[in-house]
């Protein structure tokens, strides 16, 4: 994930750790926060009335992603709580196992076997 600044085609400005998915939804925002101010830089968590962390953005909502100036991206790293290097050793992928990967739910020693059932067609 990158650090990036996301100008919607709303009008709001977004900071943010990024990812860059191959089919739409586009973009993959992690703790996104909407930046305010003129003299001051402020930083609301975005959106509003919900405490989700990801959130995923159409290429239809974008107008533009870049970077963030310093004075953004130490706002945000200060609001985080977090330095450029901790953010980067979070979101490094993790390469899991055979057996961390395997589902517990779904394991080779469950009897589940999906059932259709189809409805006559008048």
């Amino acid at each position: 994930m990158n650090l990036a600044l996301i100008l919607l085609k709303t009008g709001q400005v977004l900071v943010s750790q990024t990812e860059e998915l191959p089919v739409e939804p586009r973009v993959h925002c992690f703790c996104p926060h909407l930046v305010g101010g003129k003299t001051k830089t402020t930083l609301v968590p975005w959106p509003e009335y919900t405490d989700d962390d990801h959130i995923l953005l159409n290429s239809d909502d974008l107008l533009t992603v870049c970077e963030p100036s310093p004075k953004v991206r130490d706002a945000y790293l200060k609001k985080l709580g977090k330095t450029m290097e901790e953010l980067t050793e979070l979101t490094k992928p993790v390469i899991l196992t055979e057996e961390e990967a395997t589902d517990p739910i779904l394991s080779d020693d469950d009897d589940y076997e999906p059932q259709y059932h189809e409805e006559p067609v008048y």
